[in-house]
């Protein structure tokens, strides 16, 4: 049952990450991460009660905080980028950094990852050569997205880390305040720019399943990780971009190319042997 969790788990947040790419191909990604946030943040309100043995600590709260404001910062990169190179392309890089940052951090912290994650880390440079490589015009949309993936990967990972620093027994308060935060400094940032706050008609559709979605991937995780190994579940769940990259292939014609190809292949085996390790 747990994995079945981290299952729909993966697949919600691959869909919500698709429907956040379009919401950005008609309205600024700022302005889809404060609605989806605020969405998800009036949904978490509600479910929260039910999570955890007691009232959260502040600094469980502080490190929610943290979390948030890089998270969101990473969240508006990706909807960017989503709208404007190969979903297929910044997804996968995305969920390679996004996963890899942890383990470099935790080296770095003194920590001695399992020979599988150094096996994984080993792939991951020739996945992230071979994900962009096309011979036709889209090349140089796919190094964009290349390095946009990076960078979402980064914050993404920093999110994980921050995260991680909170009590089992906050429950999802935490990631509450993560969203409080980002929808905070996501409408600072699009007053600041002149950006609108609130979506277009056409757009709100897509940015409340957006939000939707991002909630209940998160929900279902933690309810898979409470009962579940954190690797086991880690290894379903950073698979998310596949849900991405399938609908973008569906809806948007998105072709990969047989080098691109055997890139995933190597991202995706690269995320899995970090996780379990």
């Amino acid at each position: 049952m747990p994995l079945l969790l981290a299952a729909l788990s993966s697949v919600i947040f691959g869909v919500g990450d698709f429907a956040g790419g379009m919401a950005a191909r008609r309205v600024p990604a700022v302005t889809v991460v404060v609605g989806a946030h605020l969405t998800g943040l009036l949904g978490l309100a509600v479910v929260a009660p039910f999570f955890g043995s007691g009232g959260p600590a502040a600094s469980d709260l502080g490190w929610g905080v943290l979390a948030g404001l890089g998270g969101s910062i990473g969240v508006a990169l990706l909807y960017h980028a989503l709208a404007r190179t190969p979903m297929s392309v910044t997804a996968t890089v995305a969920a390679l950094v996004g996963t890899a940052v942890p383990v470099l951090y935790g080296i770095l912290t003194g920590e001695r990852p399992a020979s599988l994650a150094g096996v994984g880390m080993a792939l991951a440079l020739p996945a992230l050569l071979l994900i962009p490589a096309r011979g036709d015009a889209a090349g140089g949309r796919s190094l964009a997205g290349l390095g946009y993936g990076v960078a979402v990967g980064v914050f993404f990972g920093l999110f994980g880390i921050l995260i991680s620093r909170t009590g089992s027994s906050s429950g999802v308060w935490p990631l509450f305040a993560a969203r409080a935060a980002s929808v905070l400094l996501m409408s600072i940032v699009a007053l600041g720019s002149r950006r609108p706050l609130l979506a277009s008609r056409g757009a709100r559709g897509l940015v409340a399943i957006t939000g939707v979605f991002d909630t209940a991937a998160n929900v279902l995780f933690l309810l898979a990780v409470r009962v579940e190994l954190l690797s086991l579940v880690a290894v379903i769940t950073s698979l998310y971009p596949a849900s991405t990259v399938g609908l973008a292939r569906v809806v948007l014609g998105e072709r990969v190319g047989r080098i691109q190809a055997m890139g995933m292949v190597l991202a995706v085996g690269a995320v899995s042997l970090i996780a379990v390790a």
